[in-house]
């Protein structure tokens, strides 16, 4: 008669039911600890990825920012140098036409006593001293002289001359003295104008 011993292999089949991994209350704490674990460690990489990833794009805008503020800082230059020769040349037209306006007076001032010259008187000295002109003629009559007055001070050019001197020589020539000041800027003309003959 054999005997056989059942006990090991019930022993074995009891073994082989029983999980490999008990979930008992120790265990769970450790499952629960490596999950929270595990979703801290996949919060950070995802934060880093996304962290990292906004780094690398503000990088980006900064080089581009930089390469757009190279290429303004040049411009500016170049601005900022037009300025500076538009000032320069602005003053020298100022002075140009500082000059101008200078060397245009003693010809206005000829051309405007030109123009109030009468018959019968001519001119011999002229002196035009900042705004005060000196004048200094002959005439063959008195009313010349009164016409070249009249004629001057309808002129808006010239305020009302002052007659100095007037003398008669023992020929019957007039020798005259006037002063009036002149100005570039025309005043208003006179409402009636003398006749210039």
């Amino acid at each position: 008669m054999i005997k056989i011993n059942l006990l090991p292999e019930a022993r074995a089949e009891k073994v082989a039911r029983q999980p490999m991994i008990t979930l008992g209350g120790a265990n769970l704490n450790n499952y629960i600890l490596l999950g929270l674990l595990a979703i801290g460690l996949a919060y950070a990489g995802i934060n880093y990825w996304r962290l990292s990833s906004t780094i690398k794009s503000l990088d980006r805008e900064i080089a581009e920012q930089q390469a757009e503020y190279d290429k303004l800082k040049e411009i500016i230059a170049e601005v900022e140098n037009y300025k500076k020769r538009a000032n320069e040349l602005e003053r020298k037209i100022n002075v140009i036409e500082k000059l101008k306006a200078n060397q245009l007076g003693p010809v206005r001032v000829m051309d405007e006593v030109s123009k109030a010259l009468p018959d019968l008187l001519w001119l011999t000295n002229m002196d035009l001293s900042g705004n005060l002109l000196t004048i200094r003629g002959q005439a063959l009559n008195e009313n010349a002289v009164a016409n070249f007055i009249t004629n001057l001070t309808a002129s808006p050019f010239f305020a009302e001359p002052n007659l100095r001197v007037m003398q008669q020589d023992n020929r019957g020539v007039f020798s005259f003295d006037l002063a009036c000041s002149f100005t570039y800027t025309p005043k208003e003309p006179a409402a009636a104008t003398a006749p210039r003959g």
